[in-house]
């Protein structure tokens, strides 16, 4: 199905067109050194879900968990998103993996946030809306990606194929959020959005939070 994405950047969101994604939406940035009116972050536009991007606020990590990421401490038996949780995580870091870089730590502290804001954005249909307004007073770190629906491994595939897009050339070269040379985060010069990609290969994000809807399919993955 195609896909809207879009991206907030100092509060300001926009929209960009997506090319055929998994349920991927938008990209949400509270650092960001760039800004705008209302520039896009990565995806593409069309009809169908999309995923939401994310921020970043920290380092990269040095060390870490496995390729298959690490857990600070376990996600309940009786969480009914456990299993998708750890798959997301691992598939982040699966991911990474094929570049080289270190593993994301499972950020549990920060689950319970991510799944109120991806319940709300549900509900209202605004991707990135309770993150980027700090709805619920959590810490939903530095940035969020967000699947509108669709399986999280095809979603986060989705995300993470941006990398192949010529104007996502320069992306493994930058050293902070927004984008950087060779690098069209929002798809504002070259029309490829790389903004998702930007937020999953990250050297200066630690750990991620996913998180899910109890009132549909959405999902979000906040980075910290």
């Amino acid at each position: 199905m195609l896909g809207r994405c879009y991206v907030v950047l100092l509060g300001l969101p926009a929209l960009v067109a997506c090319s055929n994604v998994l349920g991927y939406d938008e990209l949400s940035f509270e650092d960001a050194g760039s800004s705008g009116t209302g520039g896009f972050a990565v995806g593409g536009t069309g009809a169908g879900g999309g995923a939401s991007g994310g921020a970043s606020s920290g380092g990269a990590s040095s060390g870490g968990a496995s390729s298959g990421g690490a857990s600070s401490g376990g996600a309940s038996s009786a969480d009914p998103f456990a299993a998708q949780r750890q798959a997301c995580v691992d598939t982040i870091n699966q991911l990474r993996a094929t570049k080289s870089l270190p593993p994301l730590q499972r950020w549990t502290d920060g689950e319970n946030c991510a799944d109120l804001q991806a319940t709300d954005d549900n509900k209202t249909g605004k991707a990135h809306g309770a993150w980027s307004s700090k709805k619920f007073g959590c810490d939903g770190g530095s940035g969020q990606n967000e699947c509108l629906g669709g399986g999280i491994t095809g979603c986060l595939n989705s995300m993470w194929n941006e990398k192949d897009k010529a104007g996502c050339a320069g992306c493994d070269q930058c050293t902070g959020p927004g984008g950087c040379t060779g690098c069209d985060f929002y798809g504002s010069q070259t029309g490829d959005v790389c903004g998702h990609y930007v937020n999953m290969s990250a050297k200066w994000f630690t750990k991620v939070a996913c998180g899910f809807s109890s009132a549909g399919s959405w999902a979000v993955q906040n980075y910290k």
